[in-house]
């Protein structure tokens, strides 16, 4: 008979402990007179199960709603929900969330014609990486100034990803002409469709020579040289 009591008083007490586990957790509404009311808890950053089981033990549901870029949550992960975090809802109400598709693809801007340092702040603003830096030649470019870049403008990458600037040396060197020995009207015209110009002309004597031939020149020709630079002749007399 005393066992038959004890055995009853365990069973009513364990019964009593779930009731009351089950109203905190707002599944006894009638207790009440209506229905009860949960805190939403927050989601965001946990997987989609994570989040299932966080909102069932206050007896709230989740609908997942269209994925959707975010750079902060990594994909499969919440990214957003809807009541928020902190607010208050009935029993059974369904939290709306959104799953983060991870990073979304970005455009590689514009960077011709800019400076390095402010190219880098544009890729800092798009949440790119400055990647490493090469130079080129340019006829149409500023030596300094950034040609374009690797991926090019337009391109669709990721957040973070590096993209390498190519900046500018200014036109490629050319190779000077031969003019000794030239009249001085053939050496000029000579000059100036290789992309060069007549620099000081200055005369010495050479019976060797006519007048007006070139005698020597500066610099030398096949001498590597910026496209427009001058060229100083000696002119005979």
């Amino acid at each position: 008979m005393l066992a038959a009591f004890f055995t009853s008083l365990f069973t009513t007490a364990a019964a009593f402990a779930g009731l009351t586990l089950a109203d905190q957790r707002g599944m006894l509404p009638f207790l009440h007179g209506g229905v009860r009311e949960a805190e939403v808890p927050s989601i965001t950053g946990v997987s989609v199960e994570q989040a299932r089981d966080l909102l069932q033990a206050r007896n709230l549901l989740l609908t997942l709603q269209a994925e959707r870029p975010d750079p902060n949550v990594p994909a499969g992960k919440i990214a957003a929900q809807v009541p928020l975090a902190g607010s208050r809802a009935a029993g059974g109400t369904s939290v709306q969330a959104f799953v983060s598709s991870g990073a979304g693809l970005i455009a590689v801007p514009t960077l011709a014609g800019t400076r390095p340092e402010d190219a880098i702040e544009q890729l800092r603003n798009r949440k790119l990486l400055a990647g490493p830096r090469r130079e080129q030649a340019s006829d149409s470019i500023a030596a300094g100034l950034v040609i374009g870049s690797e991926p090019a403008a337009g391109k669709l990458v990721s957040a973070d990803a590096a993209v390498a600037l190519v900046v500018s040396l200014g036109p490629a060197l050319k190779l000077v002409p031969k003019v000794v020995g030239l009249r001085f009207s053939k050496a000029k015209k000579a000059l100036e469709e290789a992309g060069f110009k007549v620099g000081t002309t200055k005369y010495d004597s050479n019976d060797d020579h006519d007048e007006n031939i070139i005698l020597r020149q500066d610099p030398a020709d096949k001498t590597p040289a910026a496209p427009g630079s001058a060229v100083n002749l000696i002119i005979n007399e």
